[in-house]
């Protein structure tokens, strides 16, 4: 449970002027916000830009906020509308992965690196395929570990409605992947 003065009361500081209890909003809410962001894009400098983009919209638009109802899927909608904004302009120039840069600079890559960058680029792929609810509850439970209540309050949902999703996710994760585990374990033997 959160800490300090409820939400709905720094919102409405907010909205009276109260700069100071927007930057605790905005200091509760950094983390979750960047998870949110992520379900959607993948770059860290694109997910470190949308989530203060999130939060420059989010003061923007603060007199828009009904305290009567809960503040966190109210920025938690910013959040998503940012990032799907972002992710529509798509990315000008792809990053070099970390076995392009080891190469560019002349270093060797060895193997274990390079089948685990693969495979860690397949399972992002695999996750970007989810829909968009199934990625962002799975994200926010299974990578960066929120609990299941917390994700529920986040994305404005009930908590058998994000179980829901992690466990379709999950599967979906686990039938796209599990050929390339058992051609691994294969190799391995």
């Amino acid at each position: 449970m959160t800490k300090g003065p409820a939400d709905s009361e720094l919102a409405q500081r907010t909205q009276a002027g109260d700069r100071d209890a927007f930057e605790l909003l905005a200091r509760r809410y950094l983390r979750p916000i960047h998870s949110v962001v992520a379900s959607f894009l993948s770059e860290r400098a694109e997910i470190e830009d949308a989530a203060q983009e999130t939060f420059l919209r989010a003061l923007d638009r603060i007199q828009t906020f009904d305290p009567d109802r809960p503040f966190a899927p109210w920025l938690y909608q910013i959040a998503r509308n940012v990032a799907r904004n972002r992710r529509k302009r798509g990315r000008r120039e792809e990053p070099l992965s970390d076995i392009e840069r080891s190469a560019a600079s002349g270093e060797p890559a060895p193997s274990a690196r390079v089948e685990r960058d693969e495979l860690r680029r397949l399972l992002a792929a695999a996750i970007d395929e989810l829909p968009q609810q199934r990625r962002t509850a799975f994200t926010l439970t299974d990578i960066e570990e929120y609990p299941m209540t917390e994700v529920a309050r986040l994305m404005g949902l009930s908590a058998g409605t994000v179980r829901s999703h992690v466990h379709h996710a999950r599967r979906a994760l686990r039938d796209r992947l599990s050929p390339l585990l058992e051609n691994q374990k294969r190799d391995d033997e």
